[in-house]
């Protein structure tokens, strides 16, 4: 996922790539943007209700 195309509310899923194994191919919804607007961390709401905080190119958007 682009820096840019990160907005509240977007859901999305913990890519191939991401640093955590265990969390590949989850999802959830952002719900929180943090740091510089080019190269955010995203707080995420996993769909058992816990939250963990991504950098942007670790996710991928869920076409709805």
């Amino acid at each position: 996922m682009r820096s840019e195309e990160a907005s509240i509310g977007a859901r999305v899923r913990v890519g191939e790539f991401g640093l955590r194994s265990e969390l590949r191919g989850l999802t959830g919804k952002i719900i929180g943007r943090w740091g510089h607007p080019e190269y955010l961390a995203l707080d995420v709401l996993m769909e058992d209700g816990s939250s963990q905080l991504f950098w942007h190119h670790e996710l991928e958007e869920v076409p709805e």
